[in-house]
């Protein structure tokens, strides 16, 4: 139970509590302008400081830790599994508590310091998430687990967002968080409800490699199994062959000379086989000519002579015998000539045609050797085309295997959801006396604001626990607002028989925005009559202008219930007694 809140500035407006209904009012006063607003005397800075109080998590320049503040202390008087303390958190310095009480039985002990005695925040929070919920430190097996700080927020809601929803308090809080939280405020196995959460965030992971093979952001994929299967027997056939080359590869150190040598060897036998052409073309045209190489008849020339009508005298004749003695002679030089060449050009082709053969030897033996053996630069591009092959063969393998295994997990997860969905089933059963309660205490809440009861559902199905509340004519804000009401105040009522447990309920002023005048009054009536009656509290802002004072019974005094009233009359009368500018406005 909360029994004060303080501060270390005199300015600050202390209020204390008490069981029952307690209301912060903020009133305008009649000297006020209209500039003036009862939103920024400090009803949602009270709850702020209670949370901050309660460990909220502190960032320099958010909430409470603003320069305006620096040096403010502020002080929570409160019952925590049976002792009454004051813890006190400091602006300056949030990562400590002071406490001031008795904390026998606590499962964290403070540290005696020069300024009391000291809890590091974080022991504070495991404090009061043992003191208030009942939360061990058992649950290693679970990933996800109950945080004293979500439960904590549902019954002290916090900003317009924490104002939507029963279920959440916050906008973008996730479905298996709330699940889990509410399990557990209701009494259902929690743990169910983090094993559903396990599976949902595998089925995301499937889904998400699934999407990374469907968009080729997986290296080298092809589409199905069937297809990525023939790429697979493909590169098996293409990698045992290039294994086979690698085994039988021999490299040879003058691979590289021997080259160059069959490089030279063939362009000599190009050069030796031209020039043979072209020295046979001579032969064969010297032979030619020694064979035309024939002197023509003496009588012959003589007859040719008288057919002109030529008659040769005898010195004539005597000269003719010369010249054609001559003329025999030169044929003869010529034919010996032609004969000489044509003997010089067959051994100078004989010699040229067994250098042939010998420089063709030679080749064929580098060849072979060329053939048979390979270069060292050769043998690593070899060698990297097998391991490139290999490393893609084993990406497609993998790619099959994770393939199959979506398939299998798929699979086993969509089992895993019936066979939990069956336990929940059998579990749900088993608690209900506790769930009933719950959705009693709800209906009862809602026919005390409204001429028919509400309904509290609780489902199950393969995606975990389903909940959601009915209340008739629930189309306006107003009656979404009290949706909100009767199922905080519900589970106020569930936990209050819990000895030692969380015993008080705060509302902001926006749980009345709104809503009708009449059912503002039966809420604050019913919340006086169920916290006197469950020995807890129900703490409360209300705008002075909100109070619903002629709908209220005869009976009910609610002035008697106002534990502090702030005003805009001045700064002094605001919770803090200053002005100061919050972040963001």
């Amino acid at each position: 139970m909360i029994h004060g809140v303080y501060a270390n500035k005199p300015s600050f407006h202390s209020v204390e509590f008490t069981p029952g209904l307690n209301v912060i009012v903020a009133e305008r006063t009649d000297i006020s302008t209209q500039r003036d607003t009862r939103n920024g005397l400090g009803k949602s800075t009270l709850i702020e400081i209670i949370h901050f109080c309660l460990g909220s998590s502190a960032k320099r320049g958010k909430g409470l830790l603003i320069p305006d503040l620096a040096g403010w202390e502020f002080t929570l008087d409160i019952t925590v599994a049976g002792n009454r303390v004051r813890a006190t958190r400091a602006v300056d310095n949030p990562n400590r508590v002071i406490i001031d009480g008795p904390t026998s039985g606590w499962i964290e002990q403070p540290d005696d310091g020069l300024i009391g005695r000291v809890l590091h925040v974080n022991k504070w929070k495991k404090v009061l998430g043992w003191g208030l919920f009942g939360l061990q430190e058992h649950h290693e097996d679970h990933k996800h687990r109950p945080s004293y700080r979500s439960l904590i927020s549902y019954f002290i809601r916090k900003g317009p967002d924490a104002y939507i929803d029963p279920f959440r308090y916050f906008r973008s809080q996730k479905e298996g968080h709330i699940q889990l939280h509410i399990a557990f405020l209701l009494g259902l196995n929690w743990e169910y409800a983090a094993r559903w959460q396990e599976l949902r965030e595998q089925e995301q992971a499937l889904k998400a490699m699934k999407q990374a093979i469907k968009t080729g952001a997986i290296e080298h994929f092809i589409g199905t199994i069937g297809e990525l299967e023939a790429e697979r027997v493909q590169l098996e056939d293409q990698l045992d062959k290039e294994r086979q080359a690698l085994e039988t590869f021999r490299v040879h150190p003058q691979y590289e000379d021997l080259q160059a040598r069959a490089d030279q060897l063939t362009r000599e036998l190009h050069e030796l086989a031209n020039r043979n052409i072209t020295d046979r073309r001579k032969l064969s045209r010297y032979k030619e000519a020694i064979a035309n190489e024939t002197p023509p008849p003496d009588s012959q020339v003589e007859r040719l002579y008288e057919e002109v009508g030529l008659v040769f005298p005898d010195t004539l004749k005597k000269t003719l015998a010369e010249a054609k003695e001559f003329h025999k002679q030169i044929i003869e030089n010529r034919k010996a000539f032609l004969e000489s060449e044509v003997n010089r050009l067959e051994r100078q082709l004989a010699d040229r045609d067994e250098h042939i053969r010998k420089l063709t030897e030679e080749r064929a033996v580098v060849m072979e050797i060329l053939k048979s053996h390979g270069a060292l630069q050769e043998l690593t591009i070899l060698q990297e085309r097998y391991l490139e092959m290999k490393e893609r063969l084993e990406r497609v393998r993998s790619q099959i295997s994770e393939i199959k295994n979506i398939t299998a997990r798929k699979r086993d997860i969509k089992m895993a959801k019936v066979e939990l969905m069956k336990a929940a089933e059998q579990d749900h059963e088993e608690r209900r006396e506790k769930w009933s309660t719950a959705v009693r205490l709800f209906n009862e809440n809602s026919r005390a604001l409204y001429e028919t009861p509400g309904s509290l559902i609780i489902d199950i199905s393969e995606s975990g626990y389903k909940y959601d509340v009915e209340i008739q004519r629930s189309g306006s804000e107003g009656i979404a607002k009290m949706k909100i009401f009767c199922f905080d105040l519900m589970l106020s009522q569930l936990w209050s028989r819990n000895k030692d447990r969380i015993d008080f309920l705060i509302h902001d002023s926006i749980i009345f925005d709104g809503v009708d005048s009449r059912q503002r009054a039966l809420a604050l009536e019913r919340a006086a009559e169920v916290s006197i009656g469950c020995n807890t509290q129900y703490i409360c802002a209300l705008n002075s202008d909100m109070v619903p004072y002629s709908d209220f019974k005869d009976d009910f005094k609610f002035d008697d219930h106002v534990r502090l009233t702030l005003t805009d009359k001045d700064p002094s009368g605001s919770l803090l007694g200053i002005r100061f500018q919050r972040p963001g406005r």
